[in-house]
């Protein structure tokens, strides 16, 4: 199995939060975004008393850092594109994966018409990538600063991250005479009351005239290739750890980060 684990940590020194974490879920790949922890300081708390250390791999991002289980050459640069960073992995049992960390501006920086535009970009650096490596075993995973049911996410110039595991199976649809792959986003039943967990990732209250309160933003996608290793119940909004909440008064607690960390586990030893 490859286990995943995605938080934006909001600049928050939270070593024994990632630290719990990581050992209660067996994580194989950390990313974070808006970490100021060193690695070394990482890989310090992550490894007390661990017989299968974190390593840190050669990284150039500026907004992502990487930590994982996997042997420094299992785990291999792709490419950096400011808040797209792309990596090969490759394990020593199962398929190579293709993964996807982003972390795309925010809301506070950009009007939805321009995140719409800028996904067009991320799925170039994708697409890239995949013709690069050879094959389409992606999974994406980050902060993408858009809902689920945002432009950006859902339009085939964009992510075309579909809500619907059969729709995704299908793997591309004809938009105007142009071929498009899909992307599955199951992340669209981690909204509202009836999500099995929280109501989404991040919350913000707001007097405007629209206000959401509870977004995901904190999303994985993953291309139909993947699917036979994807078992819904695998992927976990995390809202407690080392029997700390990290959630107050039905929101993100101050003590930790605005949004709350996201786990994802492929049953990759699995031959389909």
């Amino acid at each position: 199995m490859t286990a995943f684990l995605f938080w934006n940590l909001n600049k928050k020194s939270l070593i024994d939060e990632l630290a719990s974490i990581c050992t209660e879920h067996e994580v194989d790949v950390l990313v974070l975004a808006e970490c100021n922890i060193s690695e070394p300081e990482l890989q310090l708390a992550l490894n007390a008393g661990r017989a299968s250390p974190y390593l840190s791999p050669p990284n150039y991002s500026l907004r992502l850092k990487f930590l994982t289980r996997f042997p420094l050459d299992c785990f291999k640069s792709v490419s950096d594109e400011g808040e797209i960073s792309i990596r090969q992995i490759v394990p020593p049992l199962g398929p190579e994966i293709l993964l996807i960390g982003v972390h795309l501006a925010s809301k506070l920086h950009m009007s939805d018409m321009d995140q719409s535009f800028a996904s067009t970009r991320v799925m170039r650096a994708i697409s890239k990538a995949e013709a690069q490596i050879g094959h389409d075993r992606t999974i994406l995973i980050g902060d993408l600063n858009m809902n689920p049911f945002e432009d950006g996410l859902v339009s085939a110039e964009g992510l075309h991250a579909v809500m619907v595991r059969e729709v995704a199976a299908k793997k591309t649809r004809v938009v105007k005479g142009e071929t498009r792959k899909y992307f599955y986003n199951p992340m669209w039943s981690r909204m509202g009351d009836c999500s099995k967990g929280p109501p989404g990732t991040y919350f913000k209250d707001t007097s405007n005239y629209v206000n959401y309160f509870w977004h995901t933003f904190d999303q994985v996608l993953l291309r139909p290739d993947l699917l036979g290793y994807f078992d819904d119940e695998s992927l976990v909004v995390i809202t407690e750890t080392g029997g700390k909440s990290l959630l107050h008064k039905g929101k993100l607690s101050d003590k930790f980060s605005d949004h709350l960390p996201i786990y994802v586990k492929l049953k990759t030893e699995e031959v389909l």
